[in-house]
């Protein structure tokens, strides 16, 4: 009902609030979130709902940082978002989306934060403390 409503409103679709998102929300409910994360990776292949569930899920760990996560090898952590952005770059490179003014503009602003220590001034930054 929601996905009519948001295309008879001319709203760009979305995953959330899909049958396939209320469904996981209930499995998560019922068996909990870990043990949801755990049937979802054992998969080979995910549904959209999935995916975006697992990104919530990432978002909510990532953006706590809590002890535990900060015990994580720095290695381990780049190799996590390296497999993240290849991840992104094939859906926008394959689906090309027509994206609406202000979700590009938060997706580009977010990330303009994420290539800090990338750009020349914020690598001659980070080369200060070698020194």
């Amino acid at each position: 009902m929601e996905k009519e409503s948001a295309d008879y409103l001319l709203l760009p679709s979305s995953v959330i609030g899909t049958e396939a998102w209320e469904d996981i929300q209930k499995r998560e409910n019922t068996i909990g979130p870990d043990h949801l994360l755990n049937e979802i990776i054992d998969k080979k292949i995910w549904s959209n709902a999935e995916l975006v569930w697992v990104l919530k899920r990432m978002i909510f760990y990532y953006g706590k940082k809590d002890e535990l996560l900060q015990r994580t090898p720095t290695d381990r952590l780049f190799n996590n978002m390296v497999d993240v952005l290849r991840s992104f770059f094939l859906v926008f490179d394959r689906l090309d989306p027509n994206l609406d003014d202000n979700i590009r503009s938060y997706i580009c602003s977010k990330m303009t934060d994420a290539t800090w220590g990338m750009t020349s001034r914020t690598r001659e930054y980070l080369h200060k403390f070698d020194k």
